[in-house]
């Protein structure tokens, strides 16, 4: 029996269609959402980090500490924009399946996507995850790695992909990007 689904959520096209089969699967079964997005230098979108990002001053000698502060600053701008993002995103999805009727909550943790939604699986105890596959095959999954791949092998708990065509996700960018929260 499902009484809790973890759903993981960014900020890709196919993050839609993996909402809109976990609320179904939710209302069908009563169970509860955990929307969870993880802040991930990985995700598409996400902010570059400061170049000159240094916890000791001898490691950037040719660097003046202006430029290093400025960079700094920048990037640390940059990456709370996104942070508020990710939190809007969750926001939009959590009223709507609040609206559904669905009991939902939400969290945003900074890691590497694979292992957090796995750690953040067992430590919710979750049912079920529920999570995209955005298609990569071969060479490039082989160089870019597998988020969902991971959470299958890893996951304490059972898995669900939710898997959209190429063609699909082209379609899905443009409507998405028209979305009401951003």
């Amino acid at each position: 029996m499902l009484t809790r689904i973890l759903v993981a959520i960014d900020r890709s096209a196919v993050s839609r269609q993996v909402f809109d089969q976990a609320l179904a699967l939710a209302k069908a079964t009563s169970a509860e959402l955990i929307l969870l997005h993880v802040l991930s230098t990985e995700e598409s979108g996400s902010p570059m980090m400061s170049a000159y990002f240094v916890h000791s001053k001898d490691r950037c000698l040719h660097v003046a500490p202006q430029i290093m502060q400025r960079a700094n600053e920048v990037s640390s701008r940059e990456w709370e924009t996104f942070k508020q993002k990710g939190l809007e995103l969750l926001r939009f999805y959590t009223k709507k399946a609040i609206a559904s009727g669905v009991k939902t909550e939400f969290s945003q943790i900074t890691g590497h996507p694979s292992s957090t939604i796995c750690d953040f699986a067992q430590s919710c105890h979750a049912d079920l995850i529920i999570i995209g596959r955005r298609g990569h095959s071969g060479l490039s999954e082989m160089l870019l790695g597998s988020v969902s791949n991971y959470v299958i092998h890893h996951a304490p708990c059972s898995v669900l992909l939710v898997h959209t065509l190429a063609q699909e996700q082209s379609a899905a960018v443009e409507s998405y990007s028209s979305a009401a929260f951003y």
